[in-house]
């Protein structure tokens, strides 16, 4: 990784100065480097000069102009690095050597579906819990930000050698999974010709009464409603078995989506795993009783009140197995990363305090997932044309993709509220950002395939990269490495389809300026550049889990 290797070279400089005491002795503060947005100010580019200058209280470009001297005698002869400048107020800028750029294309080339692999998680385990919507209904259109987000975070974080789990959580207790038994057994009752109610807080949907007609009730007698509390609890366990393969299913067959763990909240109970962790609380004085309920002390670890654990009728809290369930990942994980909705933000400062009290460091990242709109000319559609109900990611994914859906939903950070412009998903035009990078890998393929059909009747010319569009395009492609080891850092995904966007852009650029064949020669420098832009496309690509077509 480039940036890396820039960042050892500064470090180096600064420990030997302070070993000859040209600077004293600091704790070096973390080294940033960056790209410039002006190609005169190079190809990489570090302020430490400016994070130093407020340490030691010296000017900036005093300090620089003593370290670039040192930089410059280190990178003398180094295959790399050009050339090294200082420019105000305070940046050290890095100019790579255009021929270590041909050997980077050839290095690409050469390492093919792996480029941008690296070892640099170790095989640490860590696990990456996404979706876990409540089995009570199909996927919404907002689960989709977070399922995409995840199975795409969790394929970087496994490129770069993390052992990778995918969970889902299943709450498979509670009142809103008694309340799906219930409304899909009054639904069935009715299309057997039973007349009973059906009340306000039961769910609406076709999606009920299409469960309610696969329904089958056995050894009930169906003429009286006597023993509807009774067969509430059977009939709930049997639509909750439906509802989950539904929803398995849709998230592997449809997106292509694969948990390596459906783990049940219900098991925690059953386990025994529950109890045990409460009674851990217990035993460590961090809970109280009162009003008949069981209570955490979370106002001793900085949460506004304390919370209830055990309810008054003694069934556990959400929150309690929720604190339950994060102790059994953390049992076999280094990490674990919860992709929430936004709606969720309040639950966490009470957990980590749960999981401070019973010993655990801090182990746990969230990332909060904002809502989404559906925008139809300029207006938000609320309503499923089809069903009269909330609109389904699955309508979403049959009315303009999988590809479109994922990469539309990738590209907007997370922070922020999502428009999903269902006109510009339909186009099939450069104007729709998936079909103007799938166009390009494409449009690459095509090259190369002629190119091999005529390469019989081919003078190959060896060329290194001269052209400013050849040079622009080559120092996007080698982005890949830092790329996917800053979003394994910051969770960012986003950047991953705006790079495969920058990529094709660069690639149109150079193909409309530059000649892979001309007058019966064959250009090996720029071949090699388009083979490696085609590889880095389809490896990006691969991680988002958009296809990469080689013919559109």
């Amino acid at each position: 990784m480039i940036k890396d290797k820039i960042r050892d070279i500064i470090r180096e400089e600064i420990i030997e100065q302070q070993q000859t005491e040209e600077l004293p002795v600091f704790e070096i503060p973390e080294i940033e480097i960056e790209y410039p947005q002006l190609e005169q100010y190079g190809d990489y580019s570090s302020s430490v000069p400016l994070k130093l200058a407020a340490v030691l209280q010296r000017d900036p470009i005093e300090i620089g102009d003593q370290l670039v001297k040192g930089i410059r005698q280190r990178v003398e002869g180094n295959k790399i690095i050009e050339k090294v400048e200082l420019a105000s107020p305070g940046f050290i800028n890095f100019y790579l050597k255009s021929s270590w750029l041909s050997e980077a294309m050839q290095m690409i080339i050469k390492k093919g579906e792996q480029y941008g692999k690296s070892n640099s998680g170790h095989r640490k385990k860590i696990q990456v819990e996404f979706i876990s919507a409540n089995p009570t209904g199909p996927l919404h259109v907002g689960n989709g930000r977070g399922a995409f987000l995840g199975d795409t975070l969790a394929n970087i974080l496994n490129h770069i050698g993390y052992q990778v789990e995918r969970e889902y959580y299943v709450n498979d207790i509670g009142k809103q999974v008694d309340i799906l038994g219930e409304s899909v057994l009054r639904r069935y009752l009715q299309h057997k010709g039973i007349s009973v109610p059906y009340p306000e807080h039961c769910y609406k949907g076709d999606y009920i009464k299409d469960l309610a007609k696969s329904f089958v009730l056995r050894n009930y007698t169906l003429n009286s409603i006597q023993k509807f509390d009774e067969i509430k609890e059977k009939t709930k366990l049997t639509v909750l078995k439906k509802m989950l393969k539904q929803i398995k299913d849709f998230l592997e067959n449809k997106l292509n989506i694969k948990h390596d763990i459906w783990f049940s909240e219900q098991s925690l109970i059953d386990s025994g795993k529950f109890e045990k962790i409460i009674s851990q609380l217990k035993e460590k004085g961090h809970t109280f009783e009162k009003d008949g309920a069981l209570w955490f002390k979370s106002t001793e670890f900085g949460d506004d009140k304390d919370r209830v654990l055990i309810k008054s009728d003694g069934s556990p809290t959400y929150f309690a197995t929720d604190v339950a369930h994060h102790v059994v990942n953390y049992e076999t994980n280094s990490k674990k990363i919860n992709i929430l909705g936004a709606d969720h933000h309040g639950e966490i400062p009470r957990l980590k305090a749960a999981l401070k009290a019973l010993g655990y460091e801090d182990r746990l990242d969230v990332i909060f997932v904002q809502f989404v709109r559906l925008i139809e000319g300029g207006y938000e559609v609320k309503m499923s044309k089809r069903s009269g109900a909330f609109i389904t990611l699955e309508e979403l994914v049959e009315e303009v993709g999988v590809d479109v859906v994922r990469f539309f939903f990738l590209m907007y950070t997370v922070s922020t509220h999502m428009d999903f412009d269902l006109s510009l998903a339909r186009k099939k035009s450069s104007k729709n950002p998936v079909f103007y990078v799938q166009y390009a890998h494409a449009r690459i393929c095509s090259i190369m395939e002629k190119l091999k059909k005529e390469e019989g009747s081919l003078k190959k010319v060896k060329t290194g990269l001269e052209h400013p569009s050849e040079l622009i395009l080559a120092k996007e492609l080698i982005k890949l490495p830092d790329l996917l080891e800053e979003i394994s850092q910051s969770y960012e995904v986003h950047r991953l389809p705006f790079y495969s966007i920058e990529i094709a852009k660069k690639f149109h650029e150079f193909y409309a300026q530059c000649k892979v064949i001309d007058e019966g020669n064959i250009n090996e420098g720029r071949l090699e550049l388009i083979r490696a832009a085609q590889i880095t496309l389809q490896n990006v690509l691969s991680l988002m889990k958009v296809t990469a077509p080689r013919k559109m």
